[in-house]
């Protein structure tokens, strides 16, 4: 009696993602298993970059192009969110995009632009965005296949508090909760080198906002703000130019 020849890859996934759903089990046994293939997934993801061979990490006279996605908290106004470890904080998501160039292997300037949100467990309609736009420099450690960095750098912060998506007011003086303020940065975080031209990075960032105005805000949202920001990017370098002869 011939069999049917089954792939390594086909029988892989057939007992990760099909057998699991057979016989028409509960709710609750798909949901484990389905964390299951995401673990399966992650670990592989994480074994590829251990794994990747990589070339050395200079990257002078070289542009990327890269974007990062994260989670940020406000963790001093308290009329944002009170501190880091507070209960009523729910950081939501945030993403960026931005560019830069390696002057040397160890200092590179960027800037970059983002977007994104919090929220409070207390009143899940209102919302506090914030839209920063930074300029800045890197100082790189090295040049090996990871490179931890420290950096630091200006930007302009545009911030609402939105309550059912609209503009709150301050109660006192009908002001609108939403500014454009400047601000200062410092991150610290590492690129992994997977290959000569593409970098996983992971960053952790302080922002200051010089945000103060209890005039304008006498209810509230009057101090300046800091704001505690986790990353994870991916960066591409793009090939240095030769000059030719």
């Amino acid at each position: 009696m011939l069999t049917k020849f089954e792939p390594p890859v086909y029988t892989v996934l057939t007992f990760l993602v099909i057998a699991p759903f057979k016989g028409a089990p509960s709710l609750e046994r798909r949901i484990r298993n389905m964390k299951q293939v995401r673990l399966f997934a992650i670990a592989g993801i994480v074994l590829c970059c251990l794994t990747t061979p990589c070339l050395s990490a200079d990257v002078t006279g070289r542009a990327f192009i890269g974007g990062s996605l994260g989670t940020f908290t406000f963790i001093s106004d308290e009329y944002m969110n009170g501190n880091a470890l507070d209960s009523n904080v729910k950081p939501r998501l945030y993403g960026q995009m931005g560019f830069g160039y390696a002057f040397k292997p160890y200092l590179v300037a960027s800037t970059h632009a983002g977007f994104g949100w919090t929220a409070y467990s207390f009143d899940e309609d209102r919302l506090v965005t914030i839209v920063p736009v930074t300029v800045g420099a890197e100082y790189r450690y090295g040049t090996g296949k990871y490179v931890p960095r420290a950096g630091a750098g200006i930007g302009l912060y545009h911030w609402n508090v939105l309550q059912d998506r609209r503009v709150l007011k301050d109660a006192v003086t009908r002001e609108e909760l939403s500014r454009n303020d400047l601000g200062v940065y410092g991150l610290i975080g590492v690129d992994y080198f997977a290959v000569p031209n593409i970098v996983v990075s992971f960053d952790v960032v302080g922002h200051r906002i010089f945000s103060e105005d209890e005039e304008s805000f006498p209810a509230g949202y009057a101090l300046n703000d800091d704001v505690l920001m986790f990353r994870v990017g991916v960066k591409y370098y793009f090939s240095s130019q030769k000059k030719g002869l």
